[in-house]
């Protein structure tokens, strides 16, 4: 691993290198439990059995590595047997039944004997069963989390799964299993492409399931994200585009914006824009009946010596009498018109107007 310092750069050891810190990395997930029995003071509901496994599973690897001169595999396990081993002691002075636990470190540490007097007497003549064992154990340890995606499937959520071990485990297993297609190593290969495979399952479970029961999932939320960048980039074209037919024609300084507008100047704006359709309705209405029609003197101008009689036939010509029918549509279209001229004055004509208690309906 460090014949980088000696024999040059290769892919192999920048790899071996980013295997050990990764892994190295990995084994630091026992310090955050330990600090949880600090804080309760006791290890009850906490199993002690990962922390033993470790160092099993080390031993193991260590004796692989021994017999295979494989030192990135040596420096690696080592200080997993280190730190698997403080924390074992750890657990076993936080315990409070101590007698079950300290069968179990005497059967580990048989184990361990046991597998340091086979390499010792029998050497390479051990060196496939210890590589099927190492190989058993490390896809067991990487299947451990797949015993809570029973519960992930059923509650459509992921929050029984630990993120930052998946992604460590997706990490060490792909950096190991280039390694042992770098190296030629079956029993590296095997494992940690079993290992690769559950953690890709496990990702792929956080990005298409939401957190929680009821969110959303992170893929539709990346999708109305960029759905949304998306659609700003066409109102900043838009913007643009009006921008530049402002530099052509330029807008009235005094006339005021609409998007500076007030509430109640909008407001205002709708009860001018209803005011002017009622005054055009009522000159209709003076046109059409003739109610206020004027007398004969106002109709005659200064200097006009028009008789009454005739400048009353001349206005009953001028204004001539319509039917029912007919001023019920003209009526109609003056209506319609000045819902028109209404609906033009507003920022949004396709919006319905939205009136409140204080706000008469004087549309119609």
């Amino acid at each position: 691993m460090f014949e980088i310092f000696t024999h040059g750069f290769t892919f192999l050891n920048l790899l071996s290198i980013l295997a050990f810190v990764t892994t190295v990395g990995l084994f630091f997930c026992g310090i955050p439990i330990c600090r949880q029995i600090w804080k309760r003071g006791d290890t009850k509901e906490i199993s002690g059995a990962p922390f033993l496994m470790g160092v099993v599973g080390g031993s193991c690897w260590f004796a692989y590595g021994w017999l295979k001169k494989d030192y990135t595999v040596l420096y690696v396990t080592g200080t997993q047997i280190l730190l698997y081993s403080v924390y074992s002691i750890f657990y076993w002075c936080m315990t409070k039944k101590k007698l079950w636990i300290s069968l179990k470190v005497l059967a580990v540490l048989a184990l361990c004997a046991t597998l340091a007097s086979s390499v010792y007497f029998f050497g390479r003549k051990v060196f496939h069963p210890l590589g099927i064992i190492c190989m058993t154990l490390n896809a067991a340890d990487f299947a451990a989390p797949l015993a809570g995606l029973k519960t992930v499937i059923r509650r459509r959520a992921t929050s029984t799964l630990p993120l930052p071990l998946c992604i460590a485990n997706f990490l060490v297993s792909s950096e190991w299993f280039l390694y042992g297609i770098l190296v030629k190593d079956f029993y590296l290969i095997t494992p940690n492409g079993i290992g690769c495979m559950f953690a890709t399952s496990q990702i792929i479970m956080f990005i298409v399931l939401p957190r929680k029961p009821g969110m959303r999932p992170p893929i539709v939320k990346l999708y109305r994200r960029i759905a949304s960048c998306c659609c700003k980039i066409d109102d900043v074209a838009e913007k643009d585009v009006e921008s530049d037919v402002e530099k052509v024609v330029p807008a009235d300084p005094d006339a005021p914006q609409e998007d500076k507008l007030t509430r109640a100047h909008r407001w205002s704006k709708r009860v001018v824009a209803n005011m002017a359709g009622e005054i055009e309705s009522v000159f209709t209405k003076v046109g059409a009946y003739d109610q206020f029609g004027y007398s004969g003197k106002l109709n005659r101008l200064e200097g006009d010596e028009t008789p009454p009689g005739e400048a009353a036939a001349a206005g009953a010509q001028s204004n001539p009498i319509f039917t029912t029918e007919e001023m019920a549509e003209k009526l109609r279209e003056e209506a319609r018109k000045a819902k028109e001229t209404c609906n033009s004055l507003r920022p949004h004509p396709d919006v319905p107007l939205r009136r409140v208690a204080s706000s008469p309906n004087l549309s119609e």
